[in-house]
């Protein structure tokens, strides 16, 4: 469930608690034992986060009446004590689904535009690809300051929500690096998918617990290997637990 499309658009303002635990309640008793959950846009987060934008964070003008529905979700949940992605790890822990949160790792977003995040607010050409076209505004992952971010995000995650782990997805937009950067990539990339490793690691002794650590990346090896993504590194290593492979074209 990526949180919005089958989850946040359907909710017809104001929400309650039970919309809210929708996304368990709609697979509890069909035998699956593993939600993953998506954290909002790719930049922008609809649980309550301090340190990504939050839908609707600084915006008084609305162009889309999705985002504004979304951003009433937000508004409606925050007055129940709650946020989305609380009421979905609190109740798959009352129904005993194990929760997966999934963070999108890419997003395009220019800057100013409704879907971009916190980090593009300062000197975004720094931390971007910068080729003209879709990735102009795209992440370049051999950027420390991306990585982060990125990484601040996955702690907020697990110190403040507790799922049962967390997915990187690298497929909602799969391209990291400049043009012919990506041989140089895999290794920071790998350094990255460790770091998350290790802060799972860190985070899950000081709690007692264990958190997983997986991937949805693309179905076929070469293509994942040609965009900087070392899979079967990840694997041998134990940055991973598991991989869900997908279809670019679904």
């Amino acid at each position: 469930n990526d949180g919005h499309h089958f989850h946040a658009k359907r909710i017809e303002p104001p929400a309650s608690l039970h919309m809210l635990q929708w996304p368990v309640d709609e697979v509890a008793g069909t035998g699956a034992d593993t939600l993953v959950f998506g954290l909002g846009y790719g930049d922008v987060y609809f649980h309550d986060s301090k340190v990504g934008r939050v839908v609707g964070q600084g915006q008084k003008e609305w162009g889309s009446y999705i985002d504004w529905r979304i951003m009433r979700m937000v508004e409606e949940a925050r007055r129940l004590g709650t946020d989305q992605l609380r009421a979905v790890v609190n109740r798959g822990r009352e129904l005993g689904t194990r929760v997966v949160a999934s963070l999108k790792l890419q997003d395009p977003a220019a800057p100013g535009s409704d879907r971009a995040g916190v980090l593009k607010q300062k000197n975004p050409e720094s931390i971007c690809i910068g080729e003209e076209g879709r990735y102009l505004w795209g992440y370049d992952f051999t950027k420390e300051a991306v990585h982060e971010h990125k990484l601040a995000m996955v702690r907020e995650v697990f110190e403040g929500y507790d799922p049962d782990g967390i997915e990187l997805d690298f497929m909602f937009d799969l391209r990291f690096f400049k043009t012919g950067e990506e041989g140089a990539g895999r290794q920071a990339m790998t350094e990255f998918v460790g770091q998350v490793r290790q802060l799972a690691e860190e985070v899950g002794e000081a709690k007692g617990r264990s958190f997983s650590v997986s991937a949805r990346v693309s179905l076929h090896e070469e293509r994942n290997h040609e965009t900087g993504l070392d899979v079967d590194t990840w694997l041998r290593t134990g940055h991973l637990d598991w991989v869900c492979a997908q279809d670019e074209r679904l």
